[in-house]
């Protein structure tokens, strides 16, 4: 994977020092923001970039290993590491705040970037915001921990909390609480891309992110990054501005065949990921995962207990129950949604008629994104939904059955 990048930075007018530090890895692996918060912001966004630089880098080998590994497990360990790396560093900002009064509250945003095998994963936690920009279009990939975005999650509309003094609060940050959530997400990306990871003080003067492409245009990063801090300031940004830009010159080979954008509209045809937002989609991508069986194999066993949900995206597989053939999947369909919520045994045997390429999500993974935060709200809404709406139609069928043996036991 190849890729071109730069990164540029000011300090606010009203500073002497800046409270945002930045970090891109010479190699073209990692790169780092962080926008620190209060009177100690310099001091704590230098130490969260500076540790994580540290806590990575060395494994530098081992991540990427674990990036072309396309086992389930492996993703999981290389966002665990990405997560880990930022949980220490925030645990180096709590510890530093009990030795030092002066410290008390320390705090900072951070966004985390690792690339590899043309894939980007992402670390995100606070209101840096990162940008994928694809030819003349833009599309901004992560969603601010603020009050605002807490509340339109919430069901409130924009006229509800357009007014609010606090709308623009951060909820989530490193050191914040001590133990902050980070969301992370997933995206593979194609020759040409470019990925904009900008702090407030950046992000603040675009209109939205096809205006940031068209101020994008064909610039090389690094004319590119210092282009956009100018441009923040020449528009009067009071705050401290950053920037990191990254061309993807040659993404390589993924690791996957299917591209994000297929995963996304294979998991809108389920139920429990319907209406979720892009960018609460890319969170859901670290948890699935492809896995291609061939003709003849048995998915999954009518009697054993269920723990994955399969989505049928090249191939056909039929469905028997007692050995009778009951139906015939084909790409698009799914089966085994109710073993993410459930341990039930399976109700039926699917089995491959023909070499089959499948998304697969776990139970256990899925349970981890439904623990907090709003895309925890909107998965287990849906997962009520649909279990209500089945309860429903089995009871009706219930009814129907059994007004049919009311007639004819009179008849």
């Amino acid at each position: 994977m190849r890729v071109r990048s730069g990164g540029s930075s000011s300090t606010a007018r009203a500073q002497q020092q800046s409270g945002e530090c930045w970090g891109i890895d010479p190699s073209g692996s990692f790169f780092v923001l962080a926008s620190g918060l209060g009177n100690s912001a310099a001091i704590a966004s230098r130490q969260v970039c500076e540790n994580i630089v540290k806590s990575l880098l060395p494994h530098r080998a081992q991540i990427e290993n674990m990036a072309a590994d396309t086992r389930p497990d492996s993703r999981q360990m290389l966002m665990s590491s990405l997560c880990g790396a930022m949980i220490r560093s925030e645990r180096t900002l709590v510890e530093m705040a009990e030795h030092s009064p002066q410290l008390k509250g320390m705090a900072t945003t951070c966004d985390l970037l690792f690339l590899a095998n043309g894939t980007v994963y992402v670390g995100h936690v606070g209101n840096n915001r990162l940008y994928l920009l694809r030819g003349d279009t833009g599309r901004q990939l992560t969603i601010d921990h603020t009050v605002y975005e807490y509340l339109k999650s919430q069901g409130k509309d924009d006229e509800q909390i357009a007014h609010a003094s606090y709308k623009n609060k951060l909820i989530r940050a490193l050191g914040m609480t001590g133990g902050a959530e980070i969301d992370t997400l997933q995206l593979d990306l194609r020759k040409g891309d470019r990925l904009v990871l900008a702090s407030p003080g950046v992000w603040s003067c675009f209109l939205n992110a096809t205006h940031l492409a068209q101020l994008y245009r064909e610039m090389d990063p690094q004319r590119a990054a210092d282009f956009l801090v100018d441009y923040a300031n020449e528009r009067g940004s009071e705050a401290d501005a950053s920037v990191i830009c990254i061309e993807i010159s040659d993404p390589g080979v993924r690791s996957s065949a299917l591209e994000t954008d297929s995963r996304i509209m294979a998991l809108e045809q389920i139920c429990f990921f319907r209406d979720l937002s892009y960018q609460e989609m890319l969170q859901v991508m670290p948890i699935t995962f492809e896995r291609v069986v061939p003709a003849g194999t048995e998915i999954i066993r009518e009697g054993d207990v269920g723990e994955e949900l399969f989505i049928l995206v090249e191939g056909s597989c039929e469905v028997t129950n007692s050995g009778v053939t009951i139906a015939r999947l084909d790409a698009g369909a799914s089966f085994g949604e109710l073993s993410l919520v459930d341990s039930q045994p399976r109700s039926a045997t699917v089995r491959a008629l023909e070499v089959s390429r499948m998304l697969v999500i776990r139970a256990a993974d899925f349970e981890k994104l439904t623990l907090s935060g709003a895309l925890a709200v909107k998965l287990l809404w849906n997962v009520t939904h649909e279990l209500c709406e089945r309860l429903r139609k089995s009871s009706e069928t219930i009814r129907v059955q059994g007004l049919k043996l009311l007639k004819h036991n009179i008849s």
